[in-house]
């Protein structure tokens, strides 16, 4: 944003990059005359359906391969994102996915690789939204996680980014763990970039959150003690952990 002063109501919000902009700096705002398409939500106009799934925002900071990303048939859209400051960065959305879809979106990720460290990207994950998945149940879920399990999971909520802070009760906006604004879905920013370097933990993460999201599906609200769902989210986190890493190690045999 240019450096005039300018009260909040005269600074606009861009939902593409997450900047703010005025009247004045519109033409150098990043996607003021982009040539890219402009995001498009990929659960809009679809029903509403129960069975779990799932969704990924793959920020790459840096250029890469855009050709691959573009053309897959598994991403829904692209555009620029305040938050990544290399040329060529770009923000990529999926498809909605079911599980039968997991082990194709890990072989796209392990396909992608930047020429920087990507330490300013996310991974967020979108997880379809029913009355039992609350905001509230899943914090309790991602409090209970311990360092090496989110590190394993490639959760960063732990950390000290501000882009994806814990906090009880606070489930709005750009910089919580657990996004609840959106229709259709419940966001999870506490996911660090999918790329090769973390694609192996991708299965491990998307099973615990199905684990966990058909834990919920059992239990009416509010008929969920704390203490189970804490308790529920370690064991869910740890198979999920152990089974990839034991698939993993089988594949590299073979």
């Amino acid at each position: 944003m240019c450096d005039d002063r300018l009260c909040s109501d005269c600074q606009e919000y861009c939902e593409q990059c997450d900047e703010r902009y005025c009247p004045y700096c519109y033409e150098r705002h990043a996607c003021a005359n982009t040539q890219d398409p402009c995001y498009r939500d990929p659960y809009e106009g679809r029903p509403v359906r129960e069975p779990f799934t799932f969704g990924l925002e793959i920020e790459v900071d840096g250029n890469h391969d855009t050709d691959m990303l573009r053309n897959h048939r598994l991403i829904a859209g692209w555009c620029p994102d305040g938050s990544l400051h290399h040329d060529g960065s770009l923000e990529y959305q999926s498809e909605p996915m079911t599980m039968s879809q997991l082990t194709e979106i890990r072989r796209l990720v392990e396909r992608i690789a930047t020429d920087t460290d990507n330490t300013l990207s996310g991974g967020h994950m979108h997880i379809s939204r029913t009355g039992r998945q609350t905001p509230a149940r899943w914090y309790w879920a991602l409090e209970a996680l311990d360092g090496t399990q989110c590190e394993a999971l490639n959760m960063r909520h732990m950390t000290d980014t501000r882009w994806c802070e814990l906090i009880h009760g606070d489930y709005c906006g750009k910089d919580t763990a657990i996004n609840d604004t959106h229709r259709h879905t419940i966001e999870f920013r506490t996911f660090g970039p999918w790329h090769h370097d973390t694609a192996g933990r991708l299965d491990a993460a998307v099973h615990y959150m199905h684990a966990m999201w058909r834990f919920f599906q059992k239990f009416p609200v509010p008929k969920l003690k704390t203490r189970d769902i804490r308790a529920m989210s370690r064991v869910a986190a740890t198979q999920a952990i152990n089974d990839t890493n034991a698939t993993t190690a089988g594949r590299r045999r073979i």
